[in-house]
Order: C-alpha cells, then sequence, then structure tokens
C-alpha cells in the first residue's frame, strides 16, 4: 500500500470526516504518486497513521476517508524528541 503524508486536523474541516491531501494542480498533487479514487492507502500523519481509501472529487481535490478501526500511534523518533527537549533560548 501506498503511504500518504496527511494532516488528521483537516478532519474537521468541510467536507467533515476526510483528510485533505491535495488541491486540484497545487505542488502538493504534481509531488504526489499516482492514485486512483477508492484506492486504499496508509495515511501517515506525525504520530498517527491509519489505512483510509482515497477520495477524489469533481473538481480535483485529492482526500482520503480513514478507517476508524486502523488508527494506531506511531513512536516519535529520538531525533524529534531531542528538539522537543532542546532548552529554549530567552528573549531578550
Amino acid at each position: 500500500m501506498k503511504r500518504i503524508s496527511v494532516d488528521f486536523n483537516t478532519l474537521n474541516s468541510t467536507p467533515i470526516g476526510l483528510a485533505k491531501i491535495a488541491s486540484p494542480h497545487s505542488p502538493r498533487q504534481a509531488s504526489l504518486p499516482p492514485l486512483e479514487n477508492g484506492e486504499r492507502v496508509v495515511l501517515v500523519d506525525t504520530d498517527l497513521e491509519a489505512e483510509g481509501n482515497i477520495v477524489i472529487t469533481p473538481d480535483g481535490w485529492i482526500m482520503a476517508q480513514p478507517d476508524p478501526a486502523t488508527f494506531r500511534d506511531i513512536p516519535l523518533s529520538e531525533e524529534y524528541l531531542r528538539e522537543l527537549h532542546k532548552p529554549v533560548s530567552p528573549r531578550l
């Protein structure tokens, strides 16, 4: 299955329940592998992934409907955790 990067926060924008992947004719859309309507893919966010089906709208938006039964946590990388815990320089 193809792995597609998404932001699951977009599930809450219209249309509700669909992860927005790319708008028509956008650089993001041009960088995606070929996708077909209904194709099963793995949707990957920073710390969460799920399987889902691709939805291509008549006006060219590429979205995906995640399968709620397949959501799973992704362990954060050591590099990400190190960056997260770096001391912040005080503002002067």
